[in-house]
């Protein structure tokens, strides 16, 4: 599965899924960490969380009512966010399994997010003063720990 249908299977299982599990699965796997997979996808599940926040769930002519409403299909990144609200309507993902698709987009996170790390580690340690690599490795490595302790917290839930 491709990064931008693990996304898209992640928007479509939210919009089928009610606001508690919604803000419980988008708060491990944020918006800004599905970013990383796929930005348009990362656009419309913040507004889907914030629709869960307020107690409502995002069903796919509510969140469409709420992405028209702010403005959010104006423009080319518009039209890329109509796009996967169109084609995670029509992707059947249960609401139930929303922590599974939460945790699976999580750690393809994780393995790019590593694979960045790994490479500014390397250029740093090749062309940069050791003290510059050696501030590089500790902040992609906290940074890579973060994710990880977070991919773990998400298992737990799903049982995995």
């Amino acid at each position: 599965m491709s990064d931008n249908q693990l996304a898209l299977a992640l928007l479509a299982s939210v919009m089928d899924a009610h606001p508690q599990t919604i803000v419980g699965a988008l708060e491990l796997t944020t918006p800004d960490d599905v970013r990383l997979l796929d930005a348009p996808t990362a656009d419309v599940l913040g507004v889907a969380l914030s629709l869960a926040k307020e107690g409502k769930a995002p069903a796919p002519i509510l969140l469409n009512a709420e992405l028209v409403r702010l403005g959010m299909y104006d423009g080319h990144q518009g039209h890329l966010r109509k796009l996967r609200v169109i084609d995670a309507t029509t992707t059947w993902c249960p609401g139930e399994r929303l922590p599974e698709f939460a945790a699976a987009a999580l750690a393809e996170v994780l393995r790019a997010r590593m694979i960045a790390a790994g490479e500014a580690i390397v250029e740093r340690a090749r062309s940069g003063a050791e003290e510059d690599a050696w501030q590089t490795l500790v902040r992609e490595g906290a940074a890579v720990r973060s994710l990880w302790t977070r991919l773990c917290a998400v298992r737990e839930e799903v049982g995995a």
